[in-house]
């Protein structure tokens, strides 16, 4: 019987253990969609503010657009190339593999559609937006950094739901632009950094 329990407890183990490098290395697979999403992300707010301060005429709605359509294309760049070249799907992806990619296509899909409906209603400009924004970025770091055992992610995510307090606060103030563009590049395009420089090490491992 004690045999049988320790066998129990290694296997337990070796399971958690499995299920942590898989999580990691779908982190590190990820790094580079943060980076790009949060760069396209700040420069559409960077670009925003820069034409409310008159600085250029950019129309706002589409370099948003530009800076949304083109992250989603090289996000699904795997399920592009796939469709297009008529290949058959890989093999079916590790559960907690599966579990991050659900989670953050999720909170892309409802991110990017919600902003199509806020623009089209008319509403981007109560500001209350970009704090839902980083309150659902934060969710995602939040429970990325259980899955993948990354604890300094969730310093991450409070950086966000801070990020989400401070730009709900701000709202009404057209610095609320530059906040936001920061919020991308040090909450999201830097932690992709973080993650790509650590592959290497990772792999060797």
């Amino acid at each position: 019987m004690a045999d049988n329990s320790d066998d129990r407890v290694r296997e337990d183990i070796a399971f958690i253990r499995r299920a942590v490098e898989q999580g990691r290395s779908y982190a590190d697979a990820c790094s580079l969609d943060m980076l790009i999403w949060g760069v396209a992300v700040a420069a559409a707010y960077l670009g925003t503010y820069a034409t409310v301060k008159g600085w250029w005429r950019v129309q706002p709605n589409l370099l948003w657009a530009v800076c949304i359509v083109l992250p989603w294309l090289y996000s699904l760049r795997g399920m592009l190339r796939r469709l297009l070249s008529g290949t058959p799907p890989v093999a079916t992806r590790p559960p907690i593999s599966q579990a991050l990619q659900m989670l953050w296509f999720g909170c892309g899909i409802f991110l990017s559609t919600f902003a199509v409906a806020v623009i089209v209603a008319g509403e981007m400009r109560q500001g209350w937006f970009n704090a839902v924004s980083a309150g659902i970025l934060g969710i995602a770091f939040f429970t990325s950094s259980y899955l993948c055992n990354l604890p300094w992610m969730r310093l991450v995510a409070v950086g966000w739901w801070i990020g989400a307090l401070s730009l709900y606060a701000l709202r009404h103030h057209v610095e609320v632009l530059l906040l936001a563009a920061a919020l991308m590049l040090v909450l999201l395009a830097l932690p992709g950094i973080v993650l790509w420089r650590r592959q290497p090490a990772s792999a060797s491992t």
